[in-house]
């Protein structure tokens, strides 16, 4: 180990350290600062504990300031150890994140996704016709991202792209190449947003039904958000076109044969996994549309979405093969987001801590607010908070500005006679759209460390339009659609 090395580890630690010390006295002596009327003492307390939490959230670590901020909270007058836990680890919330993060574990190691993506861009329909591939290649790699995992979806289409750049004699540097690496992580992030039972959607829905008491509706957020994606898809390639002009007519030489022939092959277990896939989807969207009395109706409710997830993973459990379980619980734990879990489970008491009559913190939020947006049209305060979070999120992690900024949108919508449901799926989908720098999110890290074949500068060019796109999109066509859902 050089001196230099040595030195870089050891003033990272310091940092390490510092940021520690920061975190814990946060944490633990903001609550003695004089209360701001009308938040109260305890309001004061519960107040430093969740700027601590955001402070080491995004400078030290997400674990242990988690645990440290639950033992805290315990230590004040708002709620006993046990009540914390049934809040935090015990949330309906949690146990879905668990159990959605063990399915998409299994689906990502059993090669289901390169073959989805092989098989839809090898359809005669759009052989030969290099929009048309470019198209349903990107709509692959967002219906993949949805299903799945988006860092895997991402590598994993990334290893399609290559092969095909390298088969056709692009480069890197190519404007085709550079459009379609940064087009790949684009359209991941916008299946990203599609469903409601992902990462950062799962942490500010859990938080807003410990706030409002009731739960948003499945369907009505695919309602929102899907007719969005497809339009922010369909624009970025619409821009590709006819703005960048890559060159693409090698991609008229492209046939079946230019894939590997094993990618397109499927497996029993893979149909199985797929099937039951698809299944969990349906029976999590569908229970709104069906009539009450219906008995599969009653069943499906009373399960909820947890349920349902627990018994589709049930399923993966009960069927083996060569005597071995379809999913091992214990490998795939190994690979699960156990920082998004324990960040999760922390943020969630705060919810109601942040709305409680006890803390003032609402009251407190509310008076101001209503004196920075005094006579604010609710269209336009929507437009701000969609603003604010699509830039918010380019910067930090995209959970914790989701953290930050319900407990403050949420009274205010209420406040304004504006539904809180509408106005908290249009945030969560301009959230998870984090990509414009490095910090941004793991996704948007993959992109800039891919070096060896789009620089930083190509990044830029093409992945700012498609912020602006998602922008425009969730603008025009979310907030109408969302007023009409909600």
């Amino acid at each position: 180990m050089t001196d230099t090395t040595a030195g870089t580890k050891k003033n990272h630690n310091l940092i390490y350290y510092i940021n520690s010390a920061a975190t814990i006295l946060i944490m633990f002596g903001f609550g003695h600062l004089p209360a701001a009327d009308p938040i109260t003492p305890l309001g004061m307390e519960v107040l430093g504990i969740f700027i601590a939490l955001l402070y080491g959230w995004t400078f030290v670590d997400q674990v242990w300031p988690s645990i440290l901020g639950m033992v805290a909270l315990c230590l004040t007058d708002y709620m006993s150890l046990n009540q914390l836990m049934a809040a935090g680890f015990g949330s309906n919330t949690i146990m879905l994140m668990w159990f959605m993060l063990l399915i998409a574990a299994l689906v990502d190691s059993a090669g289901v996704s390169k073959f989805l993506a092989t098989y839809f861009i090898t359809r005669k329909p759009v052989l030969g016709r290099p929009w048309a591939l470019i198209t349903t290649f990107f709509f692959t790699t967002f219906i993949i991202s949805a299903m799945t995992s988006t860092v895997p979806a991402i590598i994993v289409c990334w290893g399609i792209l290559y092969s095909i750049i390298k088969q056709l004699g692009y480069k890197a540097g190519d404007s085709f190449t550079s459009f379609m690496v940064v087009g790949v992580v684009y359209c991941c992030l916008i299946g990203l947003s599609l469903l409601p039972w992902k990462t950062v959607q799962m942490v500010v829905l859990g938080m807003f039904e410990t706030m409002a008491g009731y739960k948003i509706d499945y369907l009505k957020y695919v309602a929102v958000t899907f007719p969005v994606s497809v339009a922010a898809i369909l624009l970025y390639v619409l821009v590709g076109k006819f703005v960048f002009k890559p060159d693409v007519k090698k991609l008229e030489l492209v046939t079946k044969d230019s894939f590997d022939p094993n990618d397109l092959k499927i497996d029993f277990k893979q149909k199985i996994i797929i099937g039951l896939l698809c299944a969990l989807v349906f029976f999590l969207l569908i229970p709104s549309l069906l009539p009450g009395s219906w008995a599969i109706a009653k069943i499906l409710k009373s399960l909820g979405a947890h349920g349902i997830a627990f018994l589709v993973l049930g399923v993966l459990v009960f069927l083996r093969f060569d005597g071995v379980p379809m999913i091992n619980i214990r490998k795939c734990s190994g690979q699960m987001q156990w920082d998004s879990i324990y960040l999760t489970a922390a943020m969630l008491p705060f919810a109601n801590a942040l709305n409680a009559e006890s803390t003032g913190i609402n009251s407190f939020l509310i008076e101001k607010f209503n004196i920075l947006f005094s006579g604010i049209s609710p269209a336009l305060f929507i437009i701000l908070v969609i603003l604010i979070a699509i830039s918010a999120t380019q910067f930090m992690n995209n959970a914790i500005c989701g953290g930050i900024m319900f407990p403050i949108i949420y009274p205010f919508a209420l406040a304004i006679n504006l539904d809180p449901g509408m106005i908290t799926v249009l945030m969560i989908y301009c959230l998870v759209i984090a990509v414009l720098t490095p910090a941004a999110s793991p996704m948007a890290a993959l992109m800039f460390a891919n070096s060896e074949w789009v620089t930083t500068k190509e990044v830029y060019k093409y992945i700012t339009p498609g912020i602006i796109i998602v922008l425009a999109c969730v603008c025009i066509i979310g907030i109408p659609v969302a007023f009409m859902v909600f």
